[in-house]
């Protein structure tokens, strides 16, 4: 299958980069998958899609590895509650790419792939969930849901990789170490860099892709802080809303409070004239 056309805004992060785009990507996007399942897997084929509709995954890492259609996905910041329903849709695309014009109208049964999601986590804010489902997105509640997509949700920070069963995939351990470093350095890319090469964590990577490195890394790093600010305003200005209604509500309990209290006082004066 020939891979979809890049689009010219398309950009890597350094995870698309390591995983998906460099020379040694396909090695290490299988021994992730093999860190995550424990399967080894044969024929490998990439299959990211790439177009206008999906340009807002820049993170997404997808493959076909043997029988199985694996889709990873890494976040910087928060996980997006809405990906099992984005991933519906990029599963339904693939698909059409693979089985189209008659082949669905087939007497036999058509095999396809089985898909495999996982969101590997690196925000630096408590990890809520493990999973993400379709199902939890309806607004009527079933039991029994007739569709369903299952998401695996995974810490992989460095600090967690060992939890996370996971710090023994060099390549990842490696491009999470580099994450942290970064932040320690808070956005001082080249220092952390230096400190990576010096470490001997990707060292042979960060010389060869140098300044290509350098400006993913940049870049993220500057995404990430644009989240963090933007969602510490939508913190505050939910505070402040919420202080306003609190506030205006108050005023409303006080105002009727107010004139039941006038009321039955007025009662009660009349009821001793009338005396």
């Amino acid at each position: 299958m020939d891979e979809a056309k890049t689009t010219r805004n398309y950009k890597d992060t350094l995870f698309g980069s390591l995983f998906y785009s460099c020379d040694e990507a396909v090695e290490n996007a299988k021994a992730l998958y093999k860190a995550l399942t424990g399967r080894e897997v044969k024929h490998v084929e990439k299959c990211r899609l790439e177009d206008v509709l999906f340009r807002q995954f820049l993170n997404d890492v997808a493959y076909m590895m043997d029988d199985v259609f694996i889709c990873f996905i890494e976040h910087q910041s928060t996980v997006n509650p809405n990906m099992a329903l984005r991933l519906l849709i990029y599963l339904a695309r693939t698909y059409e790419r693979f089985f189209t014009g008659n082949n669905l109208y087939k007497s036999t049964l058509i095999k396809i792939p089985t898909p495999e999601f996982y969101v590997l986590y690196n925000g630096k804010d408590k990890l809520r969930t493990d999973t993400l489902t379709l199902s939890s997105m309806f607004r009527a509640e079933t039991d029994k849901p007739q569709a369903e997509i299952i998401v695996k949700v995974i810490n992989i920070n460095y600090d967690n990789l060992s939890e996370s069963g996971l710090k023994d995939c060099k390549i990842l351990s490696d491009y999470a170490f580099i994450i942290n470093t970064v932040r320690k350095y808070d956005g001082d890319v080249e220092t952390a860099i230096k400190e990576c090469i010096q470490e001997g964590v990707l060292s042979d990577y960060l010389k060869h892709y140098g300044s290509e490195v350098v400006n993913m890394l940049f870049e993220e790093y500057d995404a990430e802080k644009a989240l963090e600010i933007k969602g510490q305003e939508e913190y505050e200005k939910g505070r402040a809303e919420g202080k306003a209604e609190g506030r205006a509500e108050g005023r409303a309990e006080g105002r009727a409070e107010g004139r039941a209290e006038g009321r039955a006082e007025g009662e009660a004066d009349g009821e001793k004239k009338a005396f």
